[in-house]
């Protein structure tokens, strides 16, 4: 197997394409893939999203890169979905069942020709000799105006040198994305790799797979990463990181990060409530829900969290960084924009205590200072989600046809939340200063 041409390969499609995610643990209700993930091992995958076409593969991550380029162990598998056979692949495995799943997309995909000349696929240099010293040096020298693509220096010449040194655990990669945000904001105006929330870069594979020089595909902006509360989307434990006495109610609510092993079976119950059913429309079953919450929990876009009302769980609500979410297509959305998804459990209205839970969830939200403002994207057949929204401040935008539902596009601002209530702005909630790392081995060099 030819790892640094499989690499460049999971890497630049990573790059190009929305269906991959970060797949923890092992699977309690997925027997075929933990009794594999037990022989080899390994806690962290990639998992690339081809059901669709009837398949899923996964590679094992040694290092997962903020900057897109991940190193990974070997050997990746591919498991058919209507079977459930699982089998290693090789590169070229891995170019077919690419090249199957974007045919329809790009039908002028040439796979043999690819094929023939795999071992010719572009690979990146290995940087050899990398450090901060290094990287300051390359920031302070470099005129970005006189770059003809600034975005494939960002792309090619500057995030591999970011990736080797998180790699090695001499940096972290966010405060380096920050750093270099801030190198661009000097001499750039009005330009893309500041406002843009995705990139039009060269994608190799796609390149690649079609014979021609230089084809583009839409990057997440990854210097947006300067606007990431990583508070809020990788909360450090399983621990309660905010709690609030309300003395009208007489209850404390808290709120803690999802848990799985603790929280699955309970929310899957929760979903599968009537009153759930049609609004939240997460009735699954307990595999597919699984798959939801270990490829969701790692990630860097998105969390869950249960909230408890006297210690009780009560509530579920999500939050996501919205530049990374689909809904960023439906408005000019800002890299300082976080949603929420809030899913209240309890059908007797003596026992929702909405206005406390969801008073808690804007309080945690707003004490991040990362966050601009707040937005939502609840069902227009949800009035009282609507209804709740108001109530603490949220105001209808305007009404927005996702794929999956029709939607009130609803902002929120911490001045519109405090005007509602305005004891609330002076609260202090827990702080939380670490985050997950990804493990990783350090070695001298990708």
């Amino acid at each position: 197997m030819n790892t640094p041409i499989m690499t460049a390969i999971i890497n630049s499609y990573c790059r190009g394409f929305a269906n991959w995610s970060c797949y923890e643990g092992i699977p309690k209700y997925d027997q075929v893939l933990a009794d594999y993930f037990i022989t080899t091992g390994h806690q962290l995958h990639l998992r690339l999203d081809f059901s669709a076409n009837g398949r899923e593969v996964f590679i094992p991550f040694r290092y997962f890169s903020e900057s897109g380029y991940h190193v990974f162990d070997y050997p990746a598998i591919e498991r058919t979905l209507a079977d459930d056979q699982i089998n290693t692949i090789d590169a070229a495995r891995l170019l077919t069942i690419i090249a199957d799943h974007l045919q329809q997309e790009y039908p002028a995909i040439q796979l043999e020709q690819a094929l023939d000349k795999l071992s010719a696929f572009p690979c990146p240099s290995k940087i050899e000799g990398g450090s901060i010293e290094a990287f300051n040096t390359l920031l302070s020298l470099a005129d970005i105006n006189s770059e003809p693509v600034p975005e494939q220096w960002l792309v090619q010449d500057v995030l591999p040198m970011v990736a080797c040194l998180g790699y090695r655990q001499q940096a972290d990669e966010t405060k380096l994305l920050s750093a270099i945000y801030e190198r661009c904001e000097q001499s750039l105006v009005d330009h893309p790799l500041l406002n843009s929330n995705k990139l039009s870069v060269t994608n190799e594979l796609l390149s690649f797979l079609l014979g021609e020089e230089k084809v583009t595909r839409p990057y997440p902006n990854p210097l947006h990463k300067a606007f990431f509360s990583a508070t809020l989307i990788q909360p450090a434990g399983k621990g309660t990181v905010y709690s609030r006495y309300f003395p009208k109610e007489d209850i404390t609510v808290s709120i803690r990060p999802f848990d799985i092993d603790r929280d699955l079976e309970m929310v899957h119950e929760w979903f599968n409530r009537e009153h759930a059913k049609k609004i939240w429309k997460m009735d699954w079953p307990l595999r597919e829900l699984e798959l939801y919450y270990r490829t969701m929990l790692p990630g860097n876009w998105s969390h869950s969290y249960i909230g408890e009302i006297n210690g009780i769980p009560s509530y579920n609500f999500e939050v996501y960084w919205v530049v990374r979410d689909m809904l960023s297509d439906y408005y000019d959305a800002l890299p300082m924009d976080y949603g929420t998804h809030q899913f209240i459990a309890p059908v007797d209205p003596k026992l929702k205590f909405s206005s406390p839970s969801t008073q808690c969830m804007l309080d945690w939200v707003f004490a991040q200072p990362k966050v601009g403002k707040m937005v939502g994207e609840g069902s227009v057949e949800s009035l009282a989600a609507l209804m709740n929204k108001a109530h603490v401040g949220f105001r209808v935008e305007k009404v927005i046809q996702l794929p999956h539902k029709k939607a009130n596009l609803n902002f929120c601002y911490r001045e519109w939340y405090w005007a509602k209530f305005p004891e609330n702005q002076h609260l202090a909630p827990l702080s939380i200063t670490a985050i997950k790392q990804t493990t990783h081995e350090t070695v001298s060099r990708i």
